[in-house]
């Protein structure tokens, strides 16, 4: 697809970052899955795509989305992506301790290439209540507590996820 030629072209290659891993006898949707919706600026959005970032294993990035992401895009999602209309979810988890970190927490949406920041974790704005962490995945639900209107956008969401590791991670 003209995108995945766009994005060659745009994003360094070489974060390290692999396929999706397949269990025996399953299917990528069956390891990582989402459900819920994002609401930006009034339009509400399902969330259908998880992946798992483990390039830091001690803080994996969780990347829930829209649209299927080509493997070196995840966790830094390419701006072109973006303007063509992705709409997803990242943050930074915990392996020690199972919670939210400061490491990385952004929302990206048409109008936002760069990435709208969730700010700190102690701030409220976002929350995560963690299932399961192990070397399988994680599971969990990843919601604002309370919708967030900031000058230049407002956004809400409320997402159920399983994300599981990339192979050879």
């Amino acid at each position: 697809m003209r995108k995945s030629s766009i994005l060659a072209a745009c994003f360094l290659v070489g974060f390290g970052v692999s396929r999706p891993s397949r269990a025996a006898g399953s299917s990528p949707a069956a390891a990582s899955s989402v459900s819920g919706t994002i609401t930006v600026d009034g339009k509400t959005i399902p969330l259908t795509h998880a992946y798992l970032d483990e390039s830091d294993p001690d803080e994996p990035i969780v990347v829930l989305s829209d649209e299927p992401l080509p493997p070196e895009a995840v966790p830094f999602i390419p701006e072109k992506l973006v303007k063509d209309g992705l709409h997803a979810v990242a943050f930074s988890v915990s392996r020690k301790v199972g919670k939210l970190t400061n490491g990385f927490g952004k929302l990206y949406c048409p109008g936002h290439e760069l990435g709208v920041g969730f700010g700190r974790v102690e701030d409220g704005n976002v929350a995560l209540a963690v299932g399961r962490l192990d070397s399988t995945g994680i599971e969990g639900r990843f919601t604002t507590p309370r919708p967030v209107k900031l000058s230049y956008i407002a956004y809400s969401f409320d997402l159920n996820f399983r994300a599981a590791p990339r192979e050879g991670r």
